[in-house]
């Protein structure tokens, strides 16, 4: 049971989501990275395919969760909540390639490149992380050291460390690069292989905080929260596809299904509960922080 002050003890996470939900589909239509009439072919088409085929939005939630932490107002931040679901945008275009995942589907649907062909898929994905870079500035330019600090927050997401990085390990494991499941430093090496998950929650998280005037201190708590959550997150996804994984990996297989069942969600419950406490331990009781705990208790509690 989390325990909040009584002005805010009836928020909802869900009814947040809710709330701002069509002001960030409003704002995400606002910022498409759209060709002009005089040279566009199906390039718009295949933009709306991408951006709009039932995702959670979860990302540009995350952003404005983490502007109100610091006392930031969410209307304020709809452009950098864009900027934050643009690129996750892109990194599922690319995973979805064939030179990567090679995913025949994405949410249902066929994947963009298998829709539209690759070459018109990687433009798409281009076009939406190269829109999502001057985003941060909107609405910011009376702050200008806040916004380029967070326009370099995005290019450290989608850098070696981070996005890139992560889709480098995926390849190499697809490829059929060997992973000791029983060494004991096993669950690092599967927090690193989360790194595009990871990387993605942080940037959400971390760039409201900074245009909101978060100071180092409180960037690096929210970093660690971010961590602990993609891990989360990403031992969550394990789980609920458990079965497809032991069926499609032989030799390299996924930390859930080299552990067990019972090992993970142990190993989930114990993440969950240190990011709740990074929480507790360092942000002041408010809306944005019950929603953000309560977002880890989802992860707890989902059905696997």
């Amino acid at each position: 049971m989390i325990e909040e002050n009584e002005s805010i003890e009836k928020t909802d996470l869900w009814q947040y989501v809710e709330k701002h939900k069509l002001q960030i589909e409003k704002s995400l239509r606002e910022f498409l990275p759209l060709a002009p009439p005089q040279i566009e072919t199906k390039f718009n088409e295949a933009v709306d395919y991408a951006l709009f085929s039932g995702g959670k939005r979860l990302r540009p939630v995350l952003t404005l969760l983490g502007a109100e932490l610091f006392g930031g107002k969410p209307e304020t931040f709809l452009p950098s909540a864009v900027a934050a679901e643009f690129i996750h945008t892109s990194s599922l275009i690319f995973d979805d390639l064939p030179c990567m995942d090679n995913a025949d589907e994405r949410r249902g649907k066929t994947s963009l490149h298998g829709h539209f062909g690759e070459g018109l898929a990687v433009l798409v994905a281009l076009g939406f992380l190269n829109a999502s870079y001057h985003l941060v500035f909107v609405n910011h330019e009376n702050v200008p050291q806040r916004a380029i600090r967070a326009h370099a927050e995005i290019v450290e997401c989608v850098g070696a460390s981070g996005m890139l990085g992560g889709q480098s390990i995926d390849l190499a494991l697809a490829k059929g690069a060997g992973v000791d499941f029983a060494r004991e430093d096993i669950y690092k090496f599967e927090s690193v292989r989360n790194l595009k998950t990871s990387a993605l929650i942080r940037l959400a998280l971390r760039v409201g905080a900074i245009l909101s005037g978060a100071n180092s201190a409180e960037l690096a708590n929210l970093s660690r929260f971010a961590a602990f959550l993609g891990d989360a997150y990403q031992l969550g996804d394990d789980l609920i596809d458990l079965e497809e994984d032991d069926e499609i990996f032989s030799e390299n297989k996924t930390f859930a299904i080299n552990q067990g069942k019972s090992n993970v969600q142990l190993q989930l419950k114990n993440l969950t509960e240190q990011a709740r406490l990074v929480l507790t331990d360092n942000f002041a009781s408010s809306e944005a922080r019950i929603c953000l705990i309560q977002l880890t208790d989802y992860l707890a509690e989902r059905k696997f």
